[in-house]
């Protein structure tokens, strides 16, 4: 019995800063659980400063009844009610989450607080959720996620002068709101948008000239195919004006080398990547015949001019049996001196005769690094 009194003496004096740590480190549910400890730990438990509520908060069980909308009132309320000390963080992002009112009161009472440095929102169900205009006042974020949201900012918002990561995921929302919105986000070092054609409204008649004079400090950038055929849907100039000097990892999904516009972004983001470090590429598979211009693009083209002295890891996934997605790969190998890995996944629909041709191939281009590791597999 001493040595019990002993140890919950031990864990109810730790420091305030230790149990914090403790705490924000746990899932929300595991967390408030610990106010069974002691009447310390109860007043810890309560001002835990990150707050995510996600999928295990919101499942439903047999022995659960609560809908989505009776756990935003009956759990994450109370909570914020009591909450008595700064929220840096905050997450409600749930495959079962639908929009409603009660996520406007929430962020409304976040709006008043000057601490908030992290928020997400992530819709799982349903209509998109529109933002209101207390969202716009969350002016000290750092990182923002979104995911099934509308994004129509009051005319007197231009943007968060502190934002450093920006995720957008299928957020309805028109080129001029978003180049306005990332101009005046100056800070920003890593971008994704993640897109579908219905969440691009408006007129998409902005080009990659516009796009990138907006992100002078990008590190990161994770764009799919959608958004950025709609940047391409103007004239693509050989080379950006503004260097990507800052670029380090460039993640591009659902590219079709077999058309010419998809081939040229890929070419004009790395070529203007000089600093480039990792180069991943998740190519749309398709069966239908290569267009001549995309057939012979990089043969046309000099790039004898192009370094990349700084890539160490080139990833390219579901890749079939297309010239220009080996000329592209051919391309990086012959001018990335410090290349550390090639990981080739071609897709499972390619034939087993133009999968060993495809690897010959590979291993009998020259090789700007003798380093230079091929990891060839099958999706």
């Amino acid at each position: 019995m001493e040595v019990l009194g002993l140890s919950l003496d031990m864990i109810s004096n730790l420091p305030p800063n230790i149990i914090q740590t403790m705490l924000t480190l746990m899932p929300i549910r595991d967390a408030f659980k610990t106010s069974i400890l002691s009447r310390n730990w109860r007043y810890h438990c309560v001002n835990i400063p990150k707050l995510k509520f996600d999928d295990e908060i919101f499942q439903v069980s047999p022995h659960n009844y609560l809908t989505i909308k009776c756990k935003l009132l009956h759990i994450i309320y109370p909570i914020l009610l009591l909450h008595h000390r700064h929220i840096v963080s905050f997450s409600l992002s749930s495959s079962q989450l639908t929009s409603c009112c009660e996520i406007d009161q929430i962020i409304l009472h976040l709006s008043k607080m000057s601490t908030l440095k992290t928020f997400s929102l992530c819709i799982g169900l349903g209509n998109d959720h529109k933002l209101l205009s207390s969202f716009f006042m969350l002016q000290h974020l750092k990182h923002l996620k979104l995911q099934n949201c509308v994004f129509q900012p009051p005319s007197s918002f231009y943007g968060f002068s502190r934002l450093k990561s920006l995720y957008f995921h299928n957020v309805s929302i028109t080129s001029k709101v978003l180049l306005r919105f990332i101009f005046n986000c100056p800070l920003l070092k890593s971008f994704t948008l993640i897109e579908d054609k219905k969440h691009l409204t408006g007129c998409w008649n902005s080009d990659f000239v516009e796009l990138f004079t907006c992100l002078p400090m990008i590190e990161h950038l994770c764009m799919n195919s959608s958004p950025l055929k709609c940047f391409a849907s103007g004239v693509l100039p050989d080379k950006l004006p503004i260097a990507l000097v800052n670029l380090r990892v460039l993640n591009v999904s659902g590219l079709c080398f077999a058309k010419e516009v998809d081939l040229c972004c890929a070419l004009l983001l790395v070529t203007s990547s000089s600093n480039i470090e990792k180069i991943k590429m998740e190519m749309c598979y398709t069966s239908e015949v290569v267009s001549q211009s995309a057939m012979n693009l990089i043969d046309l083209v000099d790039y004898c001019n192009v370094t990349l002295d700084n890539l160490r890891e080139l990833e390219m996934r579901n890749m079939g049996n297309m010239k220009p997605e080996m000329d592209f790969v051919k391309l990086i190998l012959g001018n990335s001196p410090m290349l550390k890995k090639v990981g080739i996944v071609i897709d499972n629909r390619v034939a087993v005769n133009a999968e060993v041709k495809m690897l010959r191939e590979l291993l009998q281009y020259q090789r700007a690094s003798t380093n230079a590791k091929i990891i060839f597999e099958r999706q």
